[in-house]
């Protein structure tokens, strides 16, 4: 990380009235550091509280933008053009440009941004405004983290531009978020400097839930969470990587490794929220461990694994699974040492060691002796659908998404009948 992108935001300062913004004195959490200024900005800059390589500024036509020009004589005609455009609602796109290029040379050389927006925030034009905010996670410096400041400005622009950052996480992702706060405390005039970055991380924390929760992506809650948890940090891995990549076969070794991961959980000196997803892996290891899996335990639990996608509505993994379900049920019974061996189950290689029809073979001529065995070849065909992008049917129409509900509806029943088959032969 290189340094940081300071985003503030600057209010009216109660320019309207003597005095505009009042000075205080901020302490920062190294005691050592204090600066009284009126604007929490300067402090930052100022103490060098963090290495800011560009401020991104946030305000409206009269924010008071004039605070920012040094008091000096030969900043005054700027200073007074300035402030009565502030004063008068009217800080225009030359103002703007010119301050922008003189912010610089001012503090240290560092670059300066600058997002004026019209100074009422209503239902009408508050499209209009958020697309103002939503401009700045492309100003953001690359490779740096970000330092936000929500002290001063209007109340709606910290809430604005937390949201901007949020809906462009691609920008975001990989940067370090700071959140900071001055605190002004009226008894002892002095304005307290606060690191609220918890609140980002709990942001985070709760996207990555919401991830894992909808379809079973926990790569970003793994991140999240390996520094209180390792062991569940990579189950949390391996677990998203199986449903990303339709590999059901290796969901027994998953199985075990979430099993071992809940071994290892301690409940010392950890968020609540690291308890909430130790819960939601045991709630995950109860519904994927088979019923019944003294007989065919990889299949069935592919079967009830298969059960967990269509909750979460992953249906392409779903079929899949489903269909490996048949495929594996087939090979247990025949040889379970040849589970996912697709050469053998298709192929010749299981007549040479002593089968008299290949796996395949076999398990087409069950499924046709069976009541629901209709259901398992649909389910195969689906499959084959989706493993050819879609391709067309027999009758040269394209698969349609609002015929896999019927598709799915019976299967768990055909699958249960499927077991019963392979017993009964």
């Amino acid at each position: 990380m290189n340094g940081y992108t300071l985003i503030s935001s600057i209010g009216t300062g109660m320019h309207k009235k003597e005095g505009g913004y009042r000075k205080t004195v901020y302490q920062f959490p190294d005691k050592a550091k204090k600066c009284e200024t009126p604007l929490f900005l300067k402090a930052i800059l100022e103490t060098e509280y963090r290495p800011i390589k560009k401020v991104i500024l946030v305000g409206t036509t009269s924010s008071s933008w004039d605070i920012l020009i040094p008091d000096s004589k030969e900043n005054s005609d700027f200073w007074f053009r300035i402030k009565d455009e502030c004063e008068k609602n009217v800080f225009c796109d030359e103002s703007k440009k010119e301050l922008k290029s003189k912010l610089p040379g001012w503090y240290n050389g560092i670059k300066f941004e600058i997002v004026v927006h019209t100074n009422e925030v209503n239902q009408e034009n508050v499209e209009t405004v958020f697309s103002s905010y939503l401009k700045i996670p492309d100003l953001l410096e690359p490779k740096t983290g970000i330092l936000f400041d929500i002290t001063h400005g209007f109340r709606s622009m910290p809430l604005l531009i937390f949201q901007s950052l949020q809906l462009n996480a691609s920008e975001i992702y990989g940067r370090k978020v700071e959140l900071v706060y001055g605190e002004y405390i009226e008894e002892e005039k002095i304005s307290y400097v606060r690191d609220l970055s918890k609140y980002w991380e709990y942001y985070e924390v709760s996207s990555a839930m919401k991830m894992f929760d909808d379809n079973l992506d926990g790569k970003l809650l793994a991140e999240k969470i390996k520094p209180y948890w390792e062991s569940g940090a990579k189950c949390l891995f391996r677990l998203s990587e199986i449903v990303e990549c339709n590999f059901s076969l290796q969901i027994c070794e998953a199985l075990k490794q979430i099993k071992n991961a809940l071994a290892d959980y301690s409940e010392a000196e950890k968020p609540q929220w690291v308890t909430d997803v130790r819960n939601r892996l045991t709630d995950i290891h109860k519904k994927i461990n088979p019923k019944n899996g003294e007989k065919y335990p990889v299949a069935k639990t592919a079967w009830e694994y298969s059960k967990l996608l269509r909750e979460k509505n992953l249906t392409t993994q779903a079929v899949i699974a489903l269909q490996v379900v048949q495929e594996t049920a087939m090979t247990e019974k025949l040889d379970k040492d040849q589970i996912g061996n697709y050469d053998w189950f298709n192929g010749d290689l299981g007549l040479s060691q002593g089968l008299t029809e290949k796996p395949r073979q076999q398990l087409s001529k069950i499924r046709k002796k069976m009541k629901m065995g209709k259901t398992l070849e649909d389910i195969e065909y689906l499959r084959n659908q989706i493993a050819h992008g879609g391709g067309k049917d027999k009758q040269g129409e394209y698969p349609h998404q609002a015929n896999i509900p019927g598709i799915l509806k019976p299967i768990d029943s055909a699958i249960e009948e499927l077991f019963i088959a392979l017993d009964e032969e």
